[in-house]
């Protein structure tokens, strides 16, 4: 008979979940941007990350006031703070909404139509606090917006912009075309009229030598 103890294994498998947990909490945290203003700790991430362009999205918001286990989600604040998000040179308002049963937690829906590095513009007041906070994507913060070709399986699709570009292109190779078609008429009448005109002095030259030429016979014959 063996003297073996069994170890328990429910230490085991609670020091698995909590492990499990906290590389879940710090995929979460490193997945967003944290700053305090005041008393409040303020996050700011995209709603679906990793975030593809040209698929919904949008700002996710939290406010909490104070610290660890005795913070408190601060509520009702979609009327007192204004949200934008900027990328390149384009900026875009961004209307906060409160998430249902998620307190202290606010949403702004949109489509990012383009990969890189997106903006958070977060200004207003919080119970009198003013607020003016920026949050730029990247590796330390949150994820910029990726290209959804890399992601695609089997077939590559084009992107709307890809796809309007192209049609772009199209649309001034067919006005180039127009155009020289328009010049070529414009060209073709010109020289139509020119050659009419041409036709119309000669016949007039031809008139008048005629005419001359009759003169002068009628003049012979008088003398």
């Amino acid at each position: 008979m063996s003297n073996r103890r069994r170890i328990p294994a429910w230490p085991l498998i609670g020091a698995t979940v909590a492990l499990i947990a906290l590389v879940l909490t710090v995929g979460l945290a490193s997945a967003h941007e944290h700053k305090t203003v005041g008393d409040y700790t303020l996050t700011v991430g995209f709603l679906n990350e990793p975030s593809i362009d040209e698929q919904p999205n949008g700002l996710d918001f939290r406010v909490a006031q104070g610290t660890g286990d005795s913070a408190k989600p601060v509520e009702g604040l979609a009327s007192t703070i204004k949200a934008e998000v900027k990328f390149g040179g384009q900026t875009m308002p961004l209307t906060l909404s409160p998430v249902f049963n998620v307190p202290g937690s606010y949403k702004a829906n949109f489509i990012p139509t383009a990969p890189g590095t997106y903006t958070f513009h977060i200004s207003g007041t919080i119970n009198n606090t003013p607020v003016d906070e920026t949050f730029v994507s990247g590796p330390d913060t949150f994820s910029d917006v990726e290209d959804a070709s890399a992601m695609q399986f089997p077939t590559k699709v084009d992107s709307v912009a890809a796809v309007s570009q192209t049609a772009h292109d199209a649309g001034d190779t067919a006005d180039s075309a127009r155009l020289f078609g328009i010049i070529g008429i414009v060209v073709g009448v010109l020289g139509l009229i020119a050659g009419i005109a041409g036709m119309m002095m000669a016949r007039g030259s031809r008139a008048n030598a005629s005419v001359a030429e009759d003169r002068g016979e009628m003049g012979s014959t008088t003398t």
